[in-house]
């Protein structure tokens, strides 16, 4: 119980503080509307006809968006705990290094999700991919955003953690982490272009490699985070 508090505490005052400045937030959005745009702009007005390759199309733009604001939000994620010290401080109050790890993944877990939930059918509808859409077609893409979503913060948190420490944060957080996540975004486009142009997922690898290197990676950041957060 003590360890549940401890992340609900956490998560509520990221969660806070993202809402009170903004300013992630607000970066975030448009950066995303913006991959948006300039795809639909790319290749509208007139998109492919054929539904595989819209749901190509719709599938990069999506994790390319989702992708991008994710290492924006990541590059944040510290930078309370990380200034005047405040990470020792959060220490000193007894919050165990795991706890913390989690408390992150769940916060950026939840802003990235409320960005999805705005930014999917939005990107949909400009690429005309909306309407192919089915009720339980919706409810597997979420489960699948979700997923890949958990993976993305479960290696981010972790190599923020890393490179908040040291000079060139922001470009040592891209240089390290794009790598590490290229295979939650080719596994995540693969299951949505499988949702977007069957309604289904044809075989199980791909949703199976999600799972899997989320897990992986969840469980390993949570006994080796309390290294991380030392240096």
């Amino acid at each position: 119980m003590k360890s549940f508090h401890q992340i609900g505490w956490l998560v509520r005052k990221d969660i806070a503080l993202f809402f009170r400045t903004k300013d992630t937030l607000v970066l975030i959005f448009v950066f995303s509307v913006l991959v948006v745009l300039i795809f639909s702009l790319a290749f509208g007005p007139i998109f492919p006809q054929d539904v595989e390759d819209r749901g190509k199309l719709a599938a990069s733009v999506l994790w390319a968006a989702f992708a991008f604001a994710g290492i924006i939000l990541l590059n944040r994620s510290f930078d309370v705990e990380r200034a005047s010290g405040a990470l020792q401080g959060v220490r000193l109050t007894g919050v165990d290094p795991s706890n913390l790890y989690l408390s992150k993944v769940v916060s950026n877990l939840f802003l990235l999700a409320v960005l999805e939930a705005v930014i999917t059918p939005v990107a949909l509808q400009f690429l005309e991919a909306l309407d192919t859409l089915t009720l339980g077609t919706l409810m597997k893409l979420i489960g699948v955003l979700t997923i890949g979503t958990l993976g993305f913060c479960a290696v981010g948190v972790t190599i923020s953690g890393i490179s908040t420490s040291t000079h060139g944060a922001e470009s040592l957080l891209s240089v390290i982490l794009l790598p590490l996540i290229f295979p939650v975004i080719m596994a995540g486009a693969k299951c949505t272009v499988s949702l977007l142009t069957t309604g289904g997922l044809e075989g199980h690898f791909w949703i199976s490699t999600l799972v899997i290197y989320g897990a992986v990676f969840l469980a390993s950041s949570y006994l080796l985070i309390e290294f991380v957060i030392e240096e």
